[in-house]
């Protein structure tokens, strides 16, 4: 079967399976040959890194590149798929799975883009894949995104350091990683921000708000959604018909509900998983986004709330305020603070005025981040045109 358009999930790829209107220029024309294997986790479990890959493989074959999907985290071949069952050990012979078919693609490749991210993840993926790589004799970028980058990189920054430094080039969605990277790892870091396709979502105007809740973040720790409902439970004091969605899945889902149960909030929907081409839809109903993590790094949950005409609450945690700015494009609070989450929700509902701002802001900054700008620097990042500067002019902070 042609690799032109990528493999099917059981031989070991993925499928991470509108729009800027510029032609391809005839230098990029000239270019249609090059290949680009880009390895990041498939679904499930669904996250922002497998959604970025699906975004990236796709645009760049709509611009005539090549894409080689490679996922992280293959399916065991024949004999080895009891190891499916083997939680605690199935992420080491994974990895030999893993790097027998990144071998066997690197052959046809000019570059590697390495999707990073912290922990096992990088010593049982992002290891082989630079080394293997760089054996290869191919451009190697290694694309950092992890959100606990800083935890990680302190207690195994010495053993981590050669993966970076063997990359021909390192890059981070955020100024906040990029900080962090280039303190520990000890390299230069380029910037290369997260893709938003917005044509994908339907911007709304909103001419009043309605206490219509929204939250799109995995059902874990570090989001801290309990801290939404906490805040969420001083909102419907105030409003009664003030509703809460959920949409997301994860380990805390059952302490989640019991939670509503115990405080008796009234009006919170459980969405569960919703596929990514139907969360327009569930934007669309919603007229706030609301966020309490307390880890984070570049996270599209918000740009795609900005892109669809919410007012965005969130937390300052991680990298948020180097992407927003309190009371600019967002209202920004201390993580845990759900009595300021409520607050600024009564905000937006009763100041219509800094509601309209922050919508329009909102939307002045998702446009940053459209293809037509990260695009190109990503084709200078893998020197597929020449360029003075791997580094992007969006307004990442």
């Amino acid at each position: 079967m042609s690799r032109t358009g990528g493999r099917e999930l059981g031989e070991g790829s993925v499928g991470f399976d509108s729009s800027h209107e510029a032609m391809v220029t005839d230098a990029l024309t000239a270019e249609r040959a090059k290949t680009v294997l880009l390895i990041a986790p498939a679904a499930p479990p669904y996250g922002g890194m497998q959604l970025q890959a699906e975004l990236l493989k796709n645009l760049l074959r709509r611009d005539g590149f090549r894409v080689i999907p490679l996922a992280s985290n293959p399916p065991f071949p024949g004999l080895m798929r009891f190891l499916e069952n083997c939680r605690g050990l199935r992420p080491f012979p994974r990895a030999v799975v893993f790097s027998f078919l990144l071998w066997r693609d690197l052959a046809e490749a000019d570059v590697v883009h390495i999707m990073g991210a912290s922990w096992l993840y990088f010593f049982l993926v992002v290891y082989p894949a630079v080394c293997l790589g760089r054996l290869r004799r191919k451009r190697v970028i290694l694309n950092y995104r992890g959100g606990e980058a800083d935890r990680f990189l302190s207690l195994w920054g010495r053993l981590a350091r050669p993966a970076f430094r063997m990359a021909h080039l390192v890059t981070a969605p955020s100024k906040f990683l990029k900080q962090i990277l280039e303190r520990h790892a000890r390299v230069q870091v380029s910037l290369v921000p997260n893709i938003v396709d917005l044509s994908a979502f339907q911007f709304r105007i909103r001419r009043e708000l309605q206490p219509t809740i929204l939250v799109t973040r995995h059902l874990e720790k570090i989001y801290d959604v309990a801290t939404v409902l906490k805040a969420f439970g001083k909102i419907q004091e105030r409003r009664s018909n003030a509703s809460l969605w959920i949409a997301g899945t994860g380990s805390q889902e059952k302490h989640l509900r019991s939670l509503v149960s115990a405080w008796s909030l009234r009006n919170v929907r459980f969405l569960g998983h919703i596929p990514h081409e139907e969360l327009p839809a569930i934007y669309n109903q919603c007229d706030i986004f609301l966020n309490a993590s307390r880890v984070d790094n570049f996270p599209g949950a918000l740009l795609e709330a900005s892109a669809s005409g919410l007012a965005v609450i969130s937390t300052g945690a991680g990298g948020i305020p180097f992407i927003y700015e309190d009371h600019k494009n967002a209202l920004l609070l201390d993580p845990g603070d759900y009595g300021g989450l409520a607050l600024a929700v009564e905000e937006v509902l009763e100041n219509s005025s800094l509601t309209r701002d922050l919508i329009a802001n909102g939307l002045a900054l998702v446009r940053e981040f459209e293809w037509k700008t990260v695009g190109k620097v990503l084709r200078e990042v893998y020197s597929f045109q020449e360029s003075r500067s791997e580094t992007c002019s969006c307004n990442v902070k």
